[in-house]
């Protein structure tokens, strides 16, 4: 005799308990264990499974990544898993230093603004509108500058559109829209004399830029392996790196919250972060260790120089363009 499972509508024989189709149980009465069983055998599943990955990730490097690769995924944690687990870690304990950079730096802003403010408004230096208009031509090599103060004051004030900001500044109507943009974000900024909004858009971009890296980094191991691995097996790899190095920041972040850290550690985190890509190379790819620190020291040199300072760029750009 076969009987159809509630859940997916799969006909089986009666002697199964669960469906083969879809794997539920076959039962008539719900009862409360229903209701929770699932939800907290998967928590305390994911939960054992992270204890049983974050030790090995930290002391093991590559070890996570040899495992899940030659099939055993179930017994670790995931190294997408991982790596969300770890990002969302650090970003939010960084927020907390994020608050205190915006603070540091609106003061900072702030106090620059008073100075210039009292510098144009003292009567004691007689300074006119045609005065501090002629410094500028001369600041700026004999160009009247668009951004003068007076000028800014007013449309201000006058709580001018964008296209009266945009002739006032006389700006070339012909103009690209990035130009025009440009001119309408330095007028923005002036206008509220705060860096905040600025800073919380580039931090804001920051996850989305190191979710793109990670392939990047990914794509340079693979260059270095071609002939041994898949790219997908390099993915891995780079998942639990990105997953170690966000372990690390966190635990930096948070060390910083009781102590005042000194410029020295930023260094010891590089070395930290070279020592571990170094052994963890070694152990995946099963390289000698000369060899693994010289690929080790080639994608770090690759990266901190040139990619990380290029991603930083075009998200000081975007971030200035959009907030």
């Amino acid at each position: 005799m076969s009987k159809t499972c509630k859940n997916c509508d799969f006909s089986f024989d009666e002697a199964f308990k669960y469906c083969p189709n879809c794997g539920q149980n076959y039962h008539d009465e719900l009862t409360v264990n229903d209701i929770f069983k699932n939800t907290i055998n998967n928590y305390f599943s994911v939960d054992a499974r992270f204890f049983k990955s974050f030790f090995p990730l930290l002391f093991k490097p590559g070890f996570l990544a040899i495992q899940f690769v030659e099939g055993r995924r179930l017994k670790y944690l995931n190294p997408a898993q991982f790596y969300l687990f770890a990002s969302v870690l650090f970003f939010f304990l960084y927020s907390f230093q994020v608050k205190k950079h915006e603070q540091r730096i609106d003061a900072e802003v702030e106090q620059n603004f008073k100075v210039m403010d009292a510098f144009v408004e003292n009567d004691t230096l007689n300074v006119h509108k045609e005065e501090v208009e002629q410094l500028e031509i001369q600041f700026n090599n004999g160009k009247k500058s668009k951004f003068n103060r007076f000028t800014l004051d007013s449309l201000v004030q006058a709580g001018a559109s964008g296209e009266q900001v945009l002739k006032g500044l006389e700006v070339n109507p012909d103009a690209s829209t990035f130009e025009k943009k440009f001119y309408l974000q330095i007028f923005k900024f002036y206008k509220h004399k705060s860096s905040s909004p600025l800073i919380d858009t580039f931090y804001n971009y920051v996850p989305i830029s190191l979710f793109v890296l990670l392939p990047i980094f990914a794509f340079f191991l693979y260059i270095m392996h071609y002939k041994k691995r898949y790219y997908a097996e390099h993915l891995v790899f780079s998942l639990y790196y990105f997953a170690f190095l966000f372990i690390m920041f966190s635990v930096f972040t948070l060390a910083h919250f009781f102590f005042e850290l000194s410029s020295s550690f930023n260094l010891l985190i590089l070395v930290l972060s070279f020592v571990y890509l170094s052994f963890a190379i070694h152990r995946f790819y099963k390289c000698r260790k000369r060899t693994s620190v010289l690929k080790a020291a080639l994608i770090s040199v690759v990266f901190v120089s040139l990619i990380i300072p290029v991603a930083f760029i075009i998200i000081g750009t975007a971030a200035f363009l959009f907030y």
